[in-house]
């Protein structure tokens, strides 16, 4: 399919215009958009009856703000121990059978939402000196036109941008977003497409395109994967996600994630002994894996002398032998650590 990516009037277009009706080219549903399917999947985007356009008429309205450890984005070796500014929004490229968000994520805005300018986003963060900022909590991606604009007004101030996502995009937008991120956390929520179609209403490869695209444009980059019970905890697909992280570099760390029941999904929680097992299995082939959602501590060690880097419990964290390069200060090894 042929991408437009125009650019006029400070206005991001990302649709294709036939005779009665407009593809959507922000993700891989190529919605077809038209006075009579108005909305697309993600719930948001919406056919313009003006000019056919594709827009986000709630561009701007933000479903929630608040200043997180770092750390529960997750991000383990990204600026440690530091607080990240956060904001959510609403809607969501995939419809996953188990969103921990769903409330946010499967909804629109309240009607009286207030909307807020990137250049109002930027103004909190200069005045709290927030040293960066994630685009987190439901799928940023669906808002990428007021997400793209934000972060490069955070990047002209100096200010750190996250973005932590399902990467369900196409490429071209992917790209171009990937310019103005320092670090993203992607979910990887299954090696098996079948996975993605049943559960999620989505695809496998575009998001290992994402994946890719983010780590060849040296972006920060870590991945989480929510484990499910009888779905995606086989020894072989974990296997099979640890050696496709390994094929860029054993260096990028895994978070290996707890799932509890949520929304349409009632499969028992994974036990925390399950994560811990499959963790286990991913440090044969990755430097850095890291259990999450369960009551455990952490620790980074130097990945090549050994040295305590870094110790987690709970979202409190402590820093040892780290350059501010984020070397190891005892034998000056590289660790894939950005203070």
């Amino acid at each position: 399919m042929r991408f437009i990516i125009i650019i006029w009037r400070n206005s991001l277009k990302l649709y294709e215009i036939k005779n009665n009706y407009s593809i959507c080219l922000l993700c891989p549903n190529s919605c077809q958009l038209s006075q009579k399917k108005t909305v697309g999947l993600c719930g948001i985007r919406k056919f313009s009856e003006v000019d056919h356009s594709i827009i986000n008429p709630y561009s701007g309205i933000i479903s929630a703000m608040s200043v997180d450890p770092i750390e529960k984005k997750p991000l383990y070796h990204f600026m440690p121990g530091s607080s990240v500014f956060s904001i959510g929004f609403y809607g969501c490229t995939l419809k996953c059978q188990f969103c921990q968000n769903y409330t946010i994520s499967q909804t629109t805005p309240p009607h009286d939402s207030k909307r807020y300018s990137p250049e109002e986003i930027v103004n909190i963060l200069i005045a709290n000196q927030y040293p960066s900022i994630a685009f987190t909590y439901s799928e940023p991606l669906v808002y990428f036109e007021w997400v793209l604009e934000t972060a490069k007004l955070c990047k002209a101030n100096g200010i750190k941008t996250i973005l932590v996502t399902n990467g369900f995009i196409n490429k071209e937008p992917g790209s171009l977003l990937l310019n103005y991120i320092d670090a993203v956390n992607i979910d990887l929520k299954s090696f098996k497409n079948s996975f993605y179609t049943t559960y999620l209403e989505g695809s496998l490869e575009s998001v290992k395109q994402f994946i890719s695209t983010s780590i060849e444009k040296k972006v920060h980059t870590e991945i989480t994967t929510l484990i499910i019970p009888g779905l995606n905890d086989s020894k072989e697909e974990i296997i099979q996600i640890s050696e496709f992280i390994q094929s860029f570099s054993p260096l990028i760390p895994l978070h290996i994630s707890s799932y509890h029941p949520s929304w349409k999904m009632s499969i028992r929680a994974t036990n925390p002994d399950e994560i811990i097992k499959l963790s286990r299995l991913c440090e044969e082939k990755l430097a850095f894996v890291y259990p999450g959602n369960i009551n455990t501590m952490t620790k980074t060690l130097c990945f090549h002398c050994k040295t305590l880097l870094i110790e987690r419990s709970g979202y409190q964290t402590k820093l040892y032998n780290i350059n501010k390069d984020g070397t190891c200060k005892k034998c000056g090894g590289f660790n894939y650590i950005k203070m």
